[in-house]
């Protein structure tokens, strides 16, 4: 398995194994693929926080935090 292949399997939370298939494509289109993979999981963190401030604004302030440790675990952000 080369480097970026691992690296994409870390993003993943796979092992690389299961990325067996990917090996046919050469380093810089691993790295590519890993690029985008990653900034694509963090917009999809920065909607889902968003998301969340939005539907948490209909709880009163004081409550928020509350709210946030009773839904996430101990809140989210």
């Amino acid at each position: 398995m080369t480097t970026e292949l691992d690296s994409l399997a870390r993003r993943l939370s796979v092992p690389p194994d299961r990325l067996a298939a990917l090996a046919a494509y050469d380093g810089g289109q691993l790295a590519h693929l890993d690029t985008l993979l990653g900034t694509a999981m963090t917009q999809e963190d920065q909607a889902f926080d968003a998301g969340l401030e939005e539907a948490l604004r209909f709880v009163p302030k004081l409550l928020r935090p509350a709210a946030k440790k009773l839904l996430f675990g101990g809140g989210h952000g």
